[in-house]
């Protein structure tokens, strides 16, 4: 009973009716506890002559002092409480940013999907790319990013995104959750994307020495993956623990989560670079022109990109890990995450999209050429070109070049590692000249032999090996 006369009292200095109305039913809502705090403090402050919103509102002190009072016998979810209540009754605008976090988190995981289904479908038709264990990793990698993107919209509807105080006890546990488990799929999916980039290396150079440095990095993004996934899953025990403990009303241990988070992060970071960078004095030794050698490292260094979203995601921790506001603050630590594992997969997919484009090029150019070519015949019978014109397009037409594939100008064309492949292919050029009537006639005949199978006519064809100078050639 006291506090009602206390709060009645405040009430009446104000003076509208609406105001006293206000007043109470704030105070309706606020805890009991925080209540005996507010009056135990508010005679201390300067608010104790001026009982207006406006002073008790904008009261530093005041607020800290009940603040401080409060956390000693409150809950942590009667502290929330208060402090929405203080906020609705101040005016304190609602913030809800979660929207972002969905958008985000939808349209990578859209392009990410989108970019294997590329990356497969070089494997299809005729001459297709072989499937191999690149392929059959990144579809994990692929699968378990797809969880993460369905948490989002979940999350943002338990209230990640909008300030903590404002949410029902639940709806935090259900946040905190689904961002553990997340969690965990989330530094599963970066460690097998790093080992399946190393299956494509494995796919693609041969030679030995520098296969064993393949082998020994990929156990270490072995050991990486295990260890993180296990340290993520029992970071608390009980694992329960991980999303209750935020209330104080659970018993538990965890690790330090923090520091477990940076320490997961900076390694991560360290072993990206050391993918990227692994292939690159190889490529320097390639057998080709510069524009193609250039080409070539660009496409294996689009690693960089995941990099650069780690460095990103990593500064984000740092808010992460000192906030008293969880369901605001892990949005940006949240979506960075997405991002980085569907730009690990887009990245891991684009050296197999090449095969697409080799693939499709031949025909675009084609339907180009004969394009032209119809427009020029059209033109000659439209200026009635005959006689001389057409002996000189029939004889024309019997020296004529078909290549196989047509991107030798435009395309780096590389071959998979295939052992029996020196044997399988065989090539003979023949040239004759001879003189007839004043005239030389000069013929070339390029015949190829298949013996075994071969994959080297195909558009995925990956071969780097040593020439005769003993640099890579492809």
């Amino acid at each position: 009973m006291r506090l009602w006369t206390v709060l009645a009292l405040l009430a009446a200095f104000i003076a509208s009716a609406q105001a006293q109305d206000a007043l109470l039913a704030l105070a309706k809502q606020m805890p009991k506890c925080s209540l005996v705090c507010f009056t135990k403090e508010l005679p201390k402050s300067s608010c104790a002559t001026d009982l207006t919103s406006e002073c008790m509102c904008t009261n530093d002190a005041l607020n800290a002092a009940v603040a401080a009072c409060a956390m000693k016998t409150c809950t942590v979810y009667e502290l929330l409480v208060t402090k929405n209540v203080s906020s609705n009754g101040c005016g304190v605008p609602v913030r809800n940013n979660g929207q972002i976090f969905i958008a985000l988190g939808i349209a990578g995981v859209v392009f990410a999907v989108l970019a294997f289904v590329l990356r497969m479908g070089a494997s299809l038709g005729k001459g297709g790319r072989q499937v191999s264990w690149d392929d059959a990793t990144m579809a994990i990698v692929v699968v378990l990013a797809i969880p993460p993107a369905v948490f989002a919209p979940i999350l943002v509807d338990n209230g990640l995104g909008r300030d903590m105080w404002t949410l029902k006890a639940q709806q935090i546990t259900n946040v905190l959750k689904f961002y553990f488990f997340g969690e965990i799929f989330y530094v599963t999916a970066l460690g097998i994307s790093k080992i399946s980039i190393l299956f494509f290396y494995l796919r693609v150079f041969p030679a030995k020495e520098f296969r064993t440095v393949i082998y020994a990095v990929m156990g270490l993004c072995v050991a990486y993956t295990i260890a993180f996934f296990f340290a993520t899953t029992f970071q608390c025990w009980p694992v329960s623990y991980a999303w209750n403990q935020w209330d104080g009303l659970h018993e538990g241990r965890c690790n330090n989560i923090h520091l477990q988070g940076w320490v997961a992060a900076a390694v991560n970071i360290a072993l990206d670079t050391i993918v990227m960078i692994l292939p690159l004095k190889h490529l320097a030794n390639l057998n080709m022109d510069l524009k193609k050698k250039l080409m070539v490292m660009a496409m294996f260094s689009v690693g960089i990109f995941v990099i650069f979203t780690s460095a990103i995601r990593l500064y984000s921790l740092i808010v992460f890990a000192n906030s008293q506001n969880i369901t605001w603050d892990y949005v940006e630590a949240g979506y960075w995450s997405l991002i980085e594992v569907d730009v690990s997969i887009i990245c891991g997919c684009m050296p197999a999209h090449r095969f697409v484009f080799a693939k499709a090029w031949p025909k675009i150019k084609s339907t180009f050429s004969s394009s032209k070519g119809s427009s020029t015949n059209a033109s000659s019978k439209f200026t009635g070109g005959t006689g001389s014109s057409a002996t000189a397009t029939s004889k024309s037409g019997n020296l004529s070049v078909k290549p196989k594939q047509g991107d030798e100008a435009d395309f780096v064309p590389l071959v998979d590692v295939d052992t029996n492949s020196a044997r399988a292919v065989s090539a003979t050029e023949s040239h004759s000249e001879r003189k007839s009537n004043g005239f030389i006639t000069q013929t070339s005949t390029v015949e190829i032999t298949t013996s075994e199978y071969t994959r080297s006519d195909r558009p995925d064809s990956w071969t780097m090996g040593k020439g005769e100078s003993g640099k890579e050639h492809v």
